[in-house]
């Protein structure tokens, strides 16, 4: 054996371990399964906000092709060739100081449902470009979460003289893919007070999955 040099039955070996713990550590569904829950079902409730005074100011609802497309046509139609099914938001407020606000002051949440994985792969890819092409937006790492994930930051000065920063967390679990809004004070809201909210709602859908009939 030369040295330095791995054999390449204890490299097939190690590829093979580590692909089994990437997939035990992300705890999605498996590529075999479907997600079927009503996406209003795996919403955040308002007993999954991270802190006590969150309130509801955009009850749970469904959302349509039309409006996930922002009323184009073109990508409406391209959502229906993804194999769009069904999606639901909702969106919660904490009325605090920003200027003293640590962790979120705003969450939004939406659940997207597709016939098949691969068309919620195309969905979250495009998501994931459309995300890392906003003004100022910067990527961040998420760590290991459902099949797939991504997040990007956005720091903005409120009309009041305030940094706020804007984190969206992207994930897809099988055929389902996720968005997840946090708003709050520059320097106490990170994404890392996504990650927690989004376990939550990837469990729920995990739960849910089975195989296909």
């Amino acid at each position: 054996m030369v040295a330095g040099r791995i054999p390449a039955r204890a490299l097939t070996l190690a590829t093979s371990l580590l692909l089994l713990c990437s997939a035990c550590t992300s705890g999605a569904a498996s590529s075999s399964q479907l997600v079927t829950a009503d996406p209003s079902h795996v919403l955040l409730t308002l007993s999954d906000m991270p802190s006590a005074g969150f309130t509801v100011v955009e009850p749970e609802h469904a959302v349509n092709a039309s409006t996930l497309a922002s009323g184009k046509d073109w990508d409406a139609r391209q959502l229906m060739q993804e194999g769009f099914q069904a999606a639901a938001t909702v969106r919660y407020l904490r009325a605090v100081d920003l200027t003293i606000a640590n962790g979120p002051v705003e969450v939004i949440d939406a659940v997207e449902r597709f016939a098949t994985a691969t068309g919620a792969t195309d969905r979250y890819n495009a998501r994931a470009k459309e995300l890392d092409n906003a003004d100022g937006a910067i990527p961040t790492s998420t760590g290991p979460l459902g099949d797939a994930a991504h997040a990007d930051s956005i720091v903005r000065t409120t009309s009041g003289g305030v940094p706020a920063i804007q984190v969206t967390l992207l994930w897809r679990v099988a055929n389902i893919v996720n968005v997840i809004v946090i708003r709050g004070r520059y320097g106490g809201t990170r994404v890392e007070d996504a990650l927690p909210l989004a376990r939550v709602i990837t469990q729920r859908e995990v739960s849910s999955a089975h195989s296909p009939a």
